[in-house]
């Protein structure tokens, strides 16, 4: 039996032997393309390559490459089939063959190399696509009735994200036999039953389609196929699900044992989800994206909180999924060697997500079961959209799980009125990573094409004789810009660098022969295009005129010594933390340096301190700086660090910085340690789940922040009319005397509250010798609240107290009853969870004692009257 990696192998040798370039998987987190929150795709990294925007090196190539969809996310586990994480099997040809050689190639695979029954393939065709058909007929000799004309539905592809290329494709099919049909006598690939799967697609990639979809012929055809490889694995193994493919099992069985289940019935779906979802997150985490509120990261943590769902029906109690990590790693860390290192930071994220929201699964569950249960009685068949975000809001039940788990039991939900609430709850959906202007886009996709590739010469110049390819105003390409006008210039070649690999890109000037100015602003990459941003100071510039293209030199001196500088600290990080810290995201300009690394925990005081201890002795030490272009294969092996997010080719420049540290990288640079002078950690902090940040200077933010911080000394001096080395002393005297006075303001404002006590109790209304004491006020805490009603509970036997206050802008509700009062029905938790929606918030409790918050203390009086009433329904 072909394992899942024979077929990896033997794909990638198939199509090296077809003189395809093997080229790796690039990440989950799509690089500059703010259209995908994931690569959904094995052509997603060479989309510029389709759309002729970038130089070809290469003309063939084949991948393996990691995809993350999740259109189908409420079928995991419940198919046989479907998964949101999966590695696409791909070879691709840009400009070179076209319709022929690609089903050729396909069935030879499927049926040399793979052997299978050439009798149990079908072919999809788009259905006017008559030269495909031929080829498969004519030329391959699959019977025409083994053919089957398909519409634009199943049979265009494309594009991946809101623009790109597309075309029509041919799809192959395997027939898994009659018994698994619907029994119809015309049953044939394209029907909804399980007995064609398709298993290989293949694009003839002929259009590029726009934004608002418009399509237009590309200027070289190509070829983009996928394959997916559990799909793949199922049909060569002979296995009715990829969940028995031979590594899936292997979690398959992890999770059975672990939790002593058995794989059959009911439990079929629950492990698979588990499974399924538990390799999903390893591999996207190691990527960069962590579980969150917002973009990608709310999509994890839909698939986290999915997978726990499923855990509880397994009887699960426990942080479980995190456990599984170990045995994902040890599954594929052979093949995609990136997740053995990110494991323990990926544990340690995935342990403290899922502990967080077992502690509210519980309750949420039971909230819906109340829901299910009301529904059933008036007969309603859909959760209000105000119930699911209630759901959402207090139990963090994503809207798509409370939409699954509804399904289940017959319901719907009113995402409509969801959207509503959440609209006006907070703005969301603003995600961050929409494209940007489509006219602008535009303007920089054709300045691209025209550029078609600049030299940069920067490495060893800061001036460079160069020739003007390409000017545009923003809109559309032109020929000129006046005196005044915004722009964007494209030169043949140029020392400017453009931003890319977090280094801000190069300011200065572009002087014209005839005196005329360009004042570049800032410096971008289109593709392989530098396209410089600024504006014409003085006369007019024009297409293909010289130029001398000056940068600002002081402002690159100060930026190579911050970026040299995220360097050194990469490395120091790693000797402090462990080789489980790598890049996830990094900023240097002029100023300041921003560096974000994969850790689990905030640093201490002593390991900040220690890693600017050794980030300055490496400074000091005046490490010789080189940079060295080798191939990929020989640079990994030197043990060089690879940026976040960046796509390599075959040839890589690496920076080393003496035998300290070494990485692939295409920035500027120092050429000594020593001129970066001294470096300073300003803040550690959090940008997100298993995340940590540095921000830090160096030479002019060191200088800068010296002189803020003596100006700070001094005006305090001056302040306190003290010598600086008594400040300090001052102010913790004065802190002191603060922390007494604030004392005896909360002993009189707690004396304040309950200076009226007797007539509330005087003036409460009483049900069944239960005295309910219910009041408003402003400005009193949660813990005024708590003091106040134990005080009134111990003065009056046979109570319930009501209390709600307004402070900060926000309510805080507070129910509490006394035994006798509980022994006659009352239930403070019951209560609170009525009324505490009221203040647009919410809360829980005990019978004798319970708390919530809410955001619209407006509402306060109409909360305590609701628990009034409340109250005297419930007391017997």
């Amino acid at each position: 039996m072909l394992l899942v990696k024979d077929l990896r192998d033997s794909y990638i040798e198939f199509f090296k032997s077809k003189q395809h370039r093997h080229i790796h998987s690039s990440s989950l987190v799509p690089k500059d393309d703010p259209t995908l929150l994931f690569t959904t795709a094995g052509m997603v990294q060479f989309k510029p390559m389709f759309a002729g925007t970038i130089p070809l090196e290469y003309t063939r190539a084949t991948s393996i490459q990691k995809c993350l969809r999740t259109s189908d996310l409420e079928n995991v586990g419940r198919t046989k089939r479907h998964c949101t994480f999966f590695e696409m099997l791909g070879n691709f040809s840009f400009g070179d063959y076209f319709k022929k050689e690609a089903i050729e190639y396909a069935w030879e695979y499927s049926t040399v190399v793979l052997r299978l029954p050439k009798d149990r393939i079908w072919v999809s065709v788009f259905e006017n696509d008559d030269e495909a058909f031929n080829i498969w007929n004519k030329t391959v000799g699959v019977p025409a009735e083994r053919i089957v004309r398909l519409g634009k539905a199943d049979n265009f592809w494309g594009p991946a994200g809101d623009s790109g290329a597309c075309g029509p494709c041919s799809e192959l099919y395997i027939d898994k036999g009659p018994q698994l049909g619907c029994g119809k006598p015309d049953c044939k690939p394209g029907c909804d039953c399980e007995r064609y799967m398709e298993y290989w697609n293949i694009v003839f990639n002929q259009y590029f389609q726009d934004t608002d979809g418009r399509q237009t012929p590309l200027p070289q055809t190509g070829i983009d196929t996928g394959m997916g490889l559990e799909r793949l694995a199922t049909i060569v193994q002979d296995v009715e699900s990829i969940f028995q493919t031979n590594e899936l099992k292997q979690l398959v069985d992890f999770v059975c044992r672990e939790l002593n289940v058995k794989y059959e019935g009911n439990n079929i779906p629950a492990v698979n989800a588990m499974v399924e979802h538990a390799r999903s997150l390893t591999f996207a985490m190691t990527d960069g994206a962590y579980p969150s509120n917002e973009g990608r990261g709310y999509v994890l943590r839909r698939i986290l909180r999915r997978a726990l769902r499923f855990g509880r029906m397994l009887g699960m109690k426990e942080p479980f999924v995190y456990r599984m990590v170990d045995e994902v790693v040890a599954i594929y860390g052979s093949y995609y060697p990136e997740i053995v290192s990110s494991a323990k930071n990926v544990k340690n994220v995935l342990e403290g997500e899922e502990r967080r929201f077992l502690e509210t699964l519980e309750k949420g569950i039971d909230r819906l079961d109340e829901i299910f249960a009301a529904l059933s009685k008036n007969g309603s068949g859909k959760i209000s959209g105000h119930d699911a975000f209630l759901l959402y809001d207090t139990y963090g039940f994503p809207a798509e799980m409370t939409s699954e788990m509804a399904m289940e039991k017959g319901f719907s939900v009113d995402m409509e009125e969801f959207s509503a609430e959440m609209e006006k709850q907070r703005e969301r959906g603003k995600q961050s990573w929409k494209g940007a202007d489509n006219a602008f886009e535009s303007a920089m996709t054709e300045l691209a094409k025209i550029g078609s590739g600049t030299v940069f010469t920067g490495y060893a110049e800061t001036e460079t004789a160069a020739t003007v390819a390409a000017l545009s105003d923003g809109r559309q390409v032109i020929d000129a810009l006046k005196e005044g006008m915004k722009g964007y210039v494209v030169l043949d070649k140029t020392a400017f660098y453009a931003e890319s690999g977090g280094q801000s890109g190069d300011t200065g000037e572009i002087v014209f022969g005839d005196g005329a100015v360009f004042v570049v602003e800032d410096t971008k990459k289109s593709s392989k295009t530098f396209v410089h941003h600024g504006y014409v100071k003085k006369g007019t510039i024009r297409k293909n005129e010289p130029v001398s293209a000056r940068i600002d030199i002081v402002r690159r001196s100060l930026i190579k010594g911050n970026h040299s500088a995220t360097h050194l600290l990469q490395a120091a990080l790693r000797q402090v933390l462990g080789d489980h810290v790598k890049q996830a995201g990094s900023f240097v300009d002029a100023d300041r340096l921003r560096f974000d690394f994969s850790h689990f925990e905030a640093m201490s005081v002593e390991q900040i301190d220690r890693v600017e201890q050794i980030v300055n002795t490496k400074i000091w030490e005046n490490l010789a700086v080189s940079a060295k272009e080798m191939k990929i294969e020989e640079a990994l092996k030197t043990g060089a660090m690879a940026e976040f997010g960046e796509k390599y080719g075959e040839v890589v420049r690496v920076v080393s910085m003496g035998e300290f540290s070494r990485e692939f990288c295409g920035g500027t640079h120092v050429d000594n340690t020593g001129k970066i002078g001294v470096f300073k950690i300003l803040k550690e902090s959090s940008p997100g789940a298993g995340m940590r940040r540095i921000e830090g200077v160096t030479l002019k933010g060191v200088a800068d922040r010296y002189s803020s911080l003596e100006s700070i000394v001094s005006a305090l001096a001056a302040e306190f009319n003290a010598p600086e080395k008594d400040i300090v002393a001052r102010i913790k005297d004065l802190a002191a005397e603060n922390k007494s006075l604030q004392k005896e303001i909360q002993k009189a404002k707690s004396a304040n509250l309950a200076s009226n006590l007797d007539t509330m109790i005087a003036e409460a209304e009483e049900i069944a010798g239960i005295k309910i004491i219910a009041q408003t006020f402003d400005g009193a805490s949660a813990d005024d609240l708590r003091v106040l009603a134990d005080t009134v509970r111990n003065k009056v036997q046979s109570s319930v107290v009501i209390f709600a206050s307004s402070c900060d802008g926000k309510a805080s509700l507070l129910v509490a009853a006394t035994r006798p009062a509980v022994d006659k029905g009352a239930d403070a938790g019951a209560v609170i969870k009525k009324i505490a929606p009221i203040v647009g918030g919410g809360g829980g409790g005990r019978k004798d004692l319970a708390q919530a918050g809410g955001k619209d203390p407006s509402k306060m009086k109409d909360a305590v009257a609701e628990g009034v009433t409340v109250f005297k329904g419930i007391i017997k």
